[in-house]
């Protein structure tokens, strides 16, 4: 008897969501998206539902590299408290803001959705993994290269001023 129901528990395991992988497939339209440090980029995403039952979306778990400001409303104020079986949404999903002062580089973050079959469930149900690379904004970049060029007209020009006074005397 003890045998029996210590193989119905394992079975039920092995067939359980979490054995196969996550209950909601997460795609972002765009994993990877640019900003300069100051500026508010969006993400977007498709979520849906790989079971044959609803699943509630109760909630999320957000993180990312420091030097990104993480607001996850649009989830939450944009997206069903649940979806359906074999249902999908799609929508803003999260927005990061680089902090002023962050250096360039690239940044990950992982968000993730928690719910369950209840709306008292918040085990994760998805994740995907996102990445904003925070470049110089275009006008710090068009000084830099404006300057480099004007540096090299200068030197140019006393190098080929110092040539016609060498050859004078």
């Amino acid at each position: 008897m003890y045998g029996h129901s210590l193989r119905l528990i394992a079975l039920s395991a092995l067939f359980s969501t979490g054995a196969f992988g996550a209950a909601i497939n997460f795609n972002f339209a765009s994993s990877l998206l640019n900003a300069a440090p100051g500026q508010t980029v969006t993400f977007s995403a498709t979520l849906t539902n790989t079971t044959v039952s609803p699943i509630y979306l109760n909630g999320d778990a957000v993180n990312a590299a420091a030097g990104l400001i993480l607001d996850d409303s649009p989830f939450l104020l944009g997206f069903p408290l649940s979806l359906g079986a074999a249902a999908a949404a799609s929508g803003p999903i999260l927005s990061v803001t680089v902090a002023t002062g962050t250096s360039f580089g690239l940044y990950t973050g992982n968000f993730e959705i928690l719910g369950g079959s209840t709306p008292l469930d918040f085990a994760p149900q998805g994740s995907a993994t996102f990445a904003v690379n925070v470049v110089p904004e275009p006008g710090s970049l068009m000084l830099v290269t404006s300057s480099c060029s004007l540096l090299w007209i200068v030197r140019r020009r006393l190098r080929r001023h110092n040539t016609e006074n060498a050859s004078r005397f």
